[in-house]
């Protein structure tokens, strides 16, 4: 097992249990003690947990995986604006990458009203959808899927993103930092997420003003790998400003 792995799995137990012992860790990972030790002070030392007396509990500074049932209900008016500059970037005949999420389903629900697309997606959802509204041609990736979003994960879906060649990704994301980039509360979301960035041609950014400021626990990449940031006018103003002093074109809607 990766250290990084390790270290997500201690944070997915602290999220079920809110403490954990070095013995339990140790026992459940099968990994020496110290390791845990090591592994509880890195988490530490980075802000996401709290050591205690033979073990730790775990902060609330960083944004864990949010149901897809609480997301739809979110900031439905602010993703239909955002939705719709998205959309009106796309051209008939081309192939689109739509990242799991509310967000690009809400773009998937105006990229019906084009013509000869090819969709490639990580979101189930958006999958039917496109597949039974449209003669379009729809790729879902495969892979293990997350009960809790129903998006694919893991390596049979990275595989699969690495035999595409995109003309356009719309990239989600929860949790969005002008220093840190874009981060993801699992190793498995981030290689998603960096596969469909380097198999397209133009990456967008798309994600309400609600998912900035915020950090998870894996990096994805930084802000100036998308040619386009694409979020709502509600954006605070220090936020605006310190990503367009980076030359970044940012979009509000």
């Amino acid at each position: 097992m990766l250290q990084i792995e390790r270290r997500q799995m201690i944070i997915q137990y602290l999220e079920d249990h809110e403490i954990a012992t070095v013995e339990e860790l140790s026992k459940l990972l099968n990994v020496a003690p110290m390791t845990i030790r090591r592994d509880l002070q890195y988490l530490e030392d980075n802000g996401i947990a709290t050591r205690t007396f033979g073990g730790a509990v775990l902060k609330s500074k960083l944004i864990a995986e949010i149901p897809y049932e609480n997301k739809s209900l979110s900031k439905i008016d602010e993703k239909k604006r955002i939705a719709e500059y998205a959309a009106s970037l796309v051209q008939n005949g081309q192939v689109i990458i739509l990242d799991a999420g509310t967000t690009n389903m809400e773009i998937a629900k105006l990229l019906i009203k084009k013509q000869n697309l090819v969709i490639v997606t990580t979101d189930l959802k958006i999958a039917v959808y496109i597949s039974s509204t449209t003669d379009f041609n729809v790729l879902c990736t495969g892979g293990n899927v997350q009960n809790s979003t129903g998006s694919c994960l893991g390596s049979n879906a990275v595989d699969f993103l690495k035999g595409i060649n995109a003309d356009i990704c719309f990239i989600g994301s929860s949790s969005i930092d002008v220093e840190h980039g874009i981060t993801t509360p699992s190793l498995q979301k981030s290689d998603i997420k960096k596969q469909m960035i380097k198999c397209s041609e133009c990456k967008i950014l798309v994600a309400d003003s609600s998912k900035f400021g915020k950090k998870s626990f894996i990096k994805v990449c930084d802000l100036n790998q998308f040619e386009k940031i694409v979020t709502d006018s509600s954006l605070n103003e220090h936020t605006n400003v310190e990503i367009k002093n980076k030359n970044i074109n940012l979009i509000l809607v």
